[in-house]
C-alpha cells in the first residue's frame, strides 16, 4: 500500500495561490508550516489541508452579503 503525503514546498503554494513568495514569508509565523532542521536556510513544508483550514479561519463575510 502506497500513502502520499499532502505537503508542498512555499513555491508551489505561492504558485496554487496567486500570491509571492515574499508574501509567503512574510506570513510564515501565522501560516501552519513543518519546517526540516533548525537552521535559516532549511526546507519548509506545508500541509495542504492544514493550510486549507488557516485559509478558512482567515475568511470572513462582509456586511450585507447575506441580504
Amino acid at each position: 500500500m502506497t500513502t502520499t503525503l499532502d505537503y508542498i514546498s512555499k513555491s508551489d503554494l505561492a504558485k496554487s495561490l496567486g500570491i509571492s513568495l515574499a508574501t509567503i514569508n512574510r506570513k510564515l509565523n501565522e501560516i501552519p508550516h513543518c519546517k526540516m532542521g533548525e537552521s535559516r536556510q532549511s526546507r519548509v513544508l506545508f500541509s495542504v489541508g492544514k493550510v486549507k483550514d488557516y485559509l478558512e479561519s482567515q475568511t470572513y463575510q462582509p456586511r450585507g452579503a447575506d441580504e
